[in-house]
């Protein structure tokens, strides 16, 4: 028998420009388990592994398309899933580093940062490592404030209409390639993937939530016609629209 249970809650409210999420896994294993596919979603994510007692800490970096990941074993997990661009203040070197790759926490340690790894794997249960984890991160911050690219990268998941690289530029004041920098370093990506990663989320939310057609998701998510569509689709998500659904 395979079961599996996961959690998810909101950061408190002087952190949800900067972290996405917190979740937690809990699984245990008595026959083989499965495969499932991870999209990329825009965040990068510290994940820590409680399931032999110890702590294992790792980053995740940002995706740029989608992996298979096993849910075939024992796993004790708990996570923080950072916003596009939050955890660039808190880590202190470029989220480069870790685009489509994992990294130990012993590896790459996070300069302005020091997780609470072992209060957390002590706590009792899921609330009370959100709580842990909302005053850690709030204590750090108030030394650590960011630089604007967070806020930015927070405003653009929530615009009407995506903008143009150019639009962009000109919005923020940024020349294209000073931009350019700025997003590479705070999120991995450069403006352009990021946008066309956004288009994809809202697609696939059109897809998911409003059962939308091929063509009218097309139109209304800002493709140039529904071939360009199913393209950046397969692009992220490994499957085809048709078969996703």
């Amino acid at each position: 028998m395979h079961v599996m249970s996961y959690c998810e809650s909101p950061p408190a409210l002087p952190l949800r420009h900067m972290v996405a999420a917190y979740w937690c896994i809990e699984q245990d294993e008595t026959d083989a388990g499965g495969m499932h596919r991870v999209l990329p979603d825009g965040c990068a994510d510290l994940i820590c592994d409680f399931t032999a007692g110890t702590v294992q800490a790792r980053w995740v970096g940002t995706m740029t398309h989608a992996v298979l990941v096993s849910t075939g074993s024992t796993q004790r997990l708990f996570g923080i899933r950072f916003a596009s661009g939050g955890l660039f203040p808190l880590l202190g070197a470029p989220l480069s580093l870790l685009v489509d790759r994992v990294a130990e926490l012993d590896a790459l340690p996070a300069r302005h940062w020091q997780p609470p790894l072992e209060a957390w794997r002590d706590a009792p249960d899921f609330p009370t490592r959100c709580a842990l984890a909302d005053a850690s991160l709030i204590a750090t911050l108030d030394g650590h404030a960011g630089d604007g690219a967070t806020a930015l990268l927070h405003a653009l998941r929530h615009v009407e209409v995506l903008p143009t690289v150019a639009e962009l530029s000109r919005r923020t004041g940024l020349g294209v390639r000073s931009l350019q920098r700025r997003f590479i370093e705070s999120l991995g990506v450069s403006p352009r993937q990021h946008l066309c990663y956004l288009r994809f989320e809202r697609a696939r939310h059109l897809l998911e939530f409003h059962h939308a057609g091929a063509a009218e998701v097309a139109l209304a998510a800002g493709y140039s016609d529904q071939a360009h569509f199913v393209r950046e689709f397969r692009r992220f998500a490994g499957v085809t629209p048709g078969r996703w659904c």
